[in-house]
């Protein structure tokens, strides 16, 4: 009996758990502020899942709520390739990148427990690729340097530079972060009601 009761609980528990809120890159995602793929839903943003080809690179828009807790990691079954992260103002403007400080493999984490920090709620770009292909700026200028930490180049980005191999792929993962895009609401009319009660 006691069995069947803890049988029970646990069972209470997994369905009371939230289901995660996610986006999935449709079709593939740009790589510059004016082709960034924009997640649409409502509430929070969980994840982003994508496949990364050769020479590839993804952008997103996301919404960071809170930065005191913001994160993203691609370290908890994220991907199985040497994935970087970068984190661009709405602008374009670099902020955060990470390569490699995962507890385990190649895989990347931006947030404020890094050495960089974000003071601003709002919307950022969220950028992967596969090691080694970086961003520049207009001038063909580095704007991260080394394999994490802050932007020293305070210029948009302009261009990505290096080749790659395919990655496969991967999973980034949020904490305080929601959607860029708000879903719409079709209005009401007594159309849309006539066809409910038909």
């Amino acid at each position: 009996m006691k069995a069947l009761l803890s049988y029970t609980v646990a069972l209470g528990v997994l369905l009371a758990a939230p289901a995660m809120a996610g986006w999935t890159e449709q079709p593939d995602a740009g790589d510059l502020p004016g082709t960034a793929q924009v997640p649409v839903g409502g509430g929070p943003l969980d994840f982003i899942a994508g496949t990364m080809p050769a020479n590839d690179v993804d952008m997103f828009c996301i919404r960071v709520d809170n930065p005191t807790t913001f994160s993203a990691n691609v370290c908890d079954a994220g991907a199985t390739w040497d994935t970087q992260l970068f984190l661009f103002a709405e602008d374009g403007r670099g902020v955060i990148w990470d390569d490699d400080t995962c507890a385990v493999g190649l895989q990347s984490q931006i947030g404020n427990f890094a050495s960089c920090t974000i003071n601003t709620p709002g919307q950022y770009l969220i950028a992967i690729s596969k090691y080694n292909r970086d961003p520049r700026g207009a001038g063909n200028e580095i704007i991260f340097p080394g394999t994490t930490g802050c932007v020293t180049v305070a210029t948009p980005i302009a261009s990505w530079t290096g080749t790659t191999t395919a990655g496969g792929d991967y999973r980034i993962t949020f904490t305080s972060v929601s959607y860029c895009g708000a879903t719409a609401v079709e209005p009401t009319t007594w159309g849309s009601i006539k066809n409910i009660y038909k």
